[in-house]
């Protein structure tokens, strides 16, 4: 081999190692990318609520809590509660907070409210909270399995709802959560948005039969104190000591600097260890997603349908059918009163029969309502799709894929449709309907209250102009409507 052949192999030579280089780097690379979606792909499985890992963790025995911050009064506070009313014995109660300036919390019981709605109502309505306690309290029924727990708490929040217009977030387990609660009905009852409250001091009221004032009163002077106190007493039938003995707890923690308050959800809630289950049961990885999915749906249309604190009107509960154990649509929840839509200076009502609550939305006809506005809507059967128009605007209102497509004027022509999921939207009996609000904000307006006319058992909507001039759409592109919370 000549020089210059020698050249020519060396310079190949060179090539190759630098091209196997370059294969090498390419190779690490790959590797180290496939690392690193690995490792977001399990960071993002990890934050997931109700998947695999979480169900690994809860089999173990082990809580997996959501970080939540809570608040820290200034001064000592102690937190009366009241279990297993209301009953004949609770407007005694009443009375002397009222008579002592002092608000509490009282856990009920859904058949004690069906009992005694008036004095439900009362508790409320005299600035104390509510927590729910399940229905019956049978023990055996409610730690078989969650699900029944799940339907003992729903049937209770309807009775509470029915009773004093209230939605309430607070949940106390019958007996507390030691040795009854396992991670796994920790886990759903977050996730569905309940707070989940014990007590630090039992006032022994409910040892035995026939406990006296005087005792109760020592049992609870005994403490321990601490800076936050939640004192576990009861205003059912039998407990006629300790409506006798409440002034004296009373005086001793106003004598002692302490401040009374109600338990609400920024309360760090006291929860005991969990100790050795008292009950057998156990919870498949299928059962466990099924009922995660169900308590997030839940919380999201409670979150929807629960209105703000400062307007308590009566709200008839949203969920009608338990959730759980399968994880099931809200069933619909139908008025004995029409939906009035008040739009600028004229009425739009909707007869009961046309309109329904579904997954904290209010659901009315399609076209009954587009038309009302003056607008138009196509049926296209062979599609499956309903094209509304009103104005400039168009939307296809697609059953077949579950979504609304909305088309709004753009620079040249029609933009490139927005595209919404639409899970609720739903054909019954040769009538579409689709929710109120998304309709009427998709069309340009906006709704700016609503309220429940309990009277009536019916809804009204206050509805702000639909402007649909290109001077409105500049105008809405800079400033977006925002989203209402609550329901429509």
């Amino acid at each position: 081999m000549g020089s210059r052949g020698r050249r020519q192999f060396n310079g190949w030579k060179r090539f190759g190692r630098a091209a196997m280089w370059l294969i090498a780097l390419q190779l690490l690379l790959q590797l180290l990318a496939m690392s690193l979606l690995q490792a977001e792909t399990a960071e993002a499985a990890e934050g997931s609520p109700g998947d695999e890992r979480d169900y690994a963790s809860l089999s173990q025995g082990m809580r997996v809590k959501r970080d939540k911050p809570y608040r820290s009064p200034e001064r000592p506070t102690v937190y009366l509660t009241f279990d297993d009313g209301p009953s004949k014995l609770t407007p005694a109660v009443l009375d002397i907070l009222k008579e002592e300036g002092v608000k509490a919390t009282f856990f009920v019981l859904g058949k004690q409210v069906e009992a005694y709605p008036e004095v439900a109502g009362r508790i409320v309505s005299e600035g104390h909270a509510i927590g729910n306690h399940s229905y019956n309290h049978v023990y055996q029924e409610l730690y078989s399995d969650f699900g029944a727990y799940w339907e003992q708490l729903q049937k209770t929040e309807r009775a509470i709802s029915e009773a004093t217009g209230a939605v309430t977030p607070l949940v106390r387990a019958p007996g507390g959560t030691h040795g009854n609660f396992d991670p796994f009905y920790h886990y759903y009852l977050e996730q569905a948005g309940y707070t989940v409250h014990d007590w630090n001091i039992d006032s022994g009221d409910a040892r035995q039969a026939g406990v006296p004032a005087r005792d109760i009163v020592q049992t609870v002077a005994a403490g321990p104190f601490r800076h936050e106190m939640v004192v576990l007493l009861h205003d059912s039938a039998g407990h006629a000591a300790t409506v006798k003995a409440l002034p004296d707890i009373i005086r001793l923690f106003k004598e002692r600097g302490y401040e009374f308050a109600p338990l609400d959800e920024e309360v760090k809630p006291v929860q005991q260890a969990a100790g050795k289950l008292k009950w057998k049961r156990s919870v498949s990885l299928e059962q466990h997603l099924d009922y995660a999915a169900a308590s997030r749906q839940y919380a999201a249309a409670r979150q929807k349908t629960m209105l703000p604190p400062e307007r308590k009107v009566a709200l008839q509960a949203a969920v009608r059918e338990p959730l759980l154990p399968s994880a099931s649509r809200l069933a619909p929840l139908r008025y004995a009163g029409p939906l009035t839509v008040r739009l600028d200076s004229r009425d739009i009502r909707i007869a009961p029969d046309r309109y329904f609550l579904l997954d904290g939305s209010l659901q009315v006809p399609l076209r009954e309502w587009v038309e009302a506005m003056g607008g138009t809507v196509d049926w296209q059967p062979q599609t499956r799709i309903a094209a509304a128009e009103y104005g400039h605007r168009r939307m296809e209102y697609d059953l077949g894929l579950n979504e609304l497509r909305v088309y709004r004027p753009g620079p040249g022509g029609v933009s490139e449709a927005t595209k919404i999921p639409l899970p609720s939207m739903e054909l019954r009996d040769g009538i579409i309907y689709a929710p109120l609000r998304l309709t009427l904000e998709q069309l340009g307006g906006r709704i700016a209250d609503y309220r429940y006319d309990a009277a009536r058992d019916g809804w009204e909507v206050e509805a702000s102009a639909v402007n649909l001039g290109p001077a409105w759409e500049s105008l809405r592109a800079l400033m977006p409507l925002s989203a209402l919370d609550g329901i429509g």
